[in-house]
């Protein structure tokens, strides 16, 4: 009966934020394993507290998440990891809070089918266990959008500000959301009124323009006086130089993204695909590789939405997604922009993490409610079956029948129990070393180690620490190659493996 009177009472943005809480402890609670990046971040952090901007930096390269973490955890004195996940869990239920308040000005009669899609789409859901940037560069993204759709209810130059100040914090995160920007400029392109249509893109783009000409003039110079006061570029220089971590991370997204720069790699690439087709289709590699490279985003995309592929596919039955996209053009506008990075993206490298498709499912998820909403009323009799699929789904991302990685925690326990600081060890598994107490520097790549020729000069070593897939045939003849002696092997249900190994010759 509580439970009932608690269900009425509170609103689809406050069940957002509570309910992306709640599978965010869920999440961790049940696996609790940290993931490669966030051993990064925790590294980073733990270097800025020791030694500032430039120690972090040295580290990884884009740091401003780790340093907030850093911060944080000082003031209150929460400990790293525990720090990243907590900033994590409410970037993650500001996202999805900002999301339905943001839907709820547009479609508001899908507004609860909404908010069930945000919290079970399996694209920005599945990773609630692991500690990410990404979360940080999502809260304020949908912060902005937010904002902007209030802004242009009112146009004025503060709020105008403030919107592109979130925006730019999302940078922070992620530079490539600095092109959200150009949904913003399109958005009021095509729906502003005709009459204040320059006016509204000055307010919302004109001050980045203005920063962005800013900073390019300032990231080019040098100390050079020759005909400019010496005092005055003395310091726009020492202004440069603070910017070059910005400068370094710009210039690789517009490397990026400049078609000379990537045509040769490109060919380079075509050619070796070419040695491996069929003589006949050699001379269409490149477009092989180009229309192949571009099919994984679909692919992901589709994949990642699961079951919500069906009502997503309804919005193109009887003029459905015309309709939504009229009212909600600032989202088809962002997931268009989004769409050209990660096209940009896969074309060079043939590859994308499920993480940079998460955000096409956020932009999507006001469209992919809507079609929920429509569907269930087109067939009532299937409501409570998508209902009970969609929390299915829902829980499968947080809880996750899937298997987790706490082999990687008692290998690092054994390895810190069994060892000592004069111990000399070779690692290649980073959460093992992370679980062990040791520095990542430590590390070495599983790719430089020797395998079928040669060998490792094994005797320099008291552990050997490997971290093996269930498809790697090869380690028992490698280590019998090298005398290597299994002391611990610890896995999980698929068979992948951290073996821990010594001379034959140790005690």
């Amino acid at each position: 009966m509580i439970l009932m009177q608690f269900a009425k009472r509170i609103t689809p943005v406050q069940a957002a934020f509570v309910g992306s809480l709640l599978l965010s402890l869920a999440a961790i609670l049940t696996n609790p394993t940290l993931n490669r990046d966030g051993i990064l971040y925790v590294e980073t952090a733990h270097n800025f507290l020791q030694g500032g901007f430039d120690a972090a930096r040295k580290t990884f390269q884009w740091p401003f998440f780790p340093i907030l973490m850093a911060i944080v955890s000082k003031f209150t004195g929460i400990g790293l990891e525990m720090t990243g996940h907590l900033l994590n869990a409410l970037f993650m239920a500001g996202t999805c809070a900002f999301l339905v308040a943001s839907a709820q000005r547009l479609v508001p009669e899908a507004i609860w089918p909404i908010c069930l899609v945000v919290l079970a789409l399996p694209g920005p859901n599945y990773y609630r266990n692991e500690l990410l940037r990404e979360y940080g560069c999502w809260f304020f993204m949908m912060l902005s959008f937010w904002l902007a759709l209030r802004w242009s209810e009112n146009p004025r130059w503060g709020s105008a500000l403030i919107v592109q100040l979130a925006l730019a914090i999302t940078a922070l995160f992620r530079p490539e959301a600095l092109v959200f920007f150009t949904a913003f400029v399109m958005w009021q392109l095509f729906e502003a009124p005709k009459e204040s249509k320059l006016r509204r893109v000055l307010m919302i783009v004109g001050i980045p323009l203005v920063v962005a000409l800013l900073m390019f003039v300032l990231i080019g110079m040098r100390v050079n006086p020759e005909g400019w006061s010496g005092y005055v570029m003395w310091h726009l220089g020492q202004v440069a130089w603070h910017l070059n971590p910005i400068q370094e991370r710009l210039n690789h997204i517009i490397d990026l993204l400049n078609p000379a720069t990537k045509q040769a790699l490109f060919n380079v690439k075509a050619q070796a695909l070419a040695g491996s087709l069929f003589i006949l289709a050699k001379d269409g590699a490149g477009t092989i590789l180009f229309l192949g490279s571009l099919a994984i985003i679909p692919l992901k995309f589709i994949k990642q939405l699961s079951l919500f592929i069906f009502p997503f596919l309804y919005l193109f039955h009887g003029g459905l997604l015309r309709s939504v996209l009229s009212r909600a053009p600032l989202f088809a506008w962002a997931f268009l922009a989004h769409l050209l990075v990660l096209s940009a993206y896969v074309i060079d490298w043939q590859f994308l993490s499920g993480r940079y498709i998460a955000v096409l499912s956020l932009l999507a998820a006001p469209f992919i409610g809507f079609g929920f909403w429509e569907l269930s009323k087109r067939f009532p009799r299937w409501k409570h079956v998508m209902l009970l699929l969609s929390f299915v789904i829902m829980f499968n991302n947080a809880v996750s029948f899937r298997q987790g990685q706490p082999y990687f925690i008692r290998a690092g326990e054994w390895l810190a129990k069994n060892s000592t600081e004069n111990s000399r060890i070779y690692v290649e598994s980073p959460r093992t070393a992370y679980y062990a107490g040791l520095q990542q520097s430590l590390v070495s790549d599983p790719r430089n180690r020797p395998d079928k020729t040669g060998g490792m000069p094994m005797d320099n070593y008291d552990f050997i620490v490997l971290e093996v897939p269930h498809s790697d045939t090869e380690i028992g003849p490698w280590l019998t190659r090298n005398k290597l002696r299994v002391l611990q092997r610890f896995e999980n249900s698929r068979k992948d493996s951290v073996i821990i190994a010594t001379n034959e010759s140790a005690p």
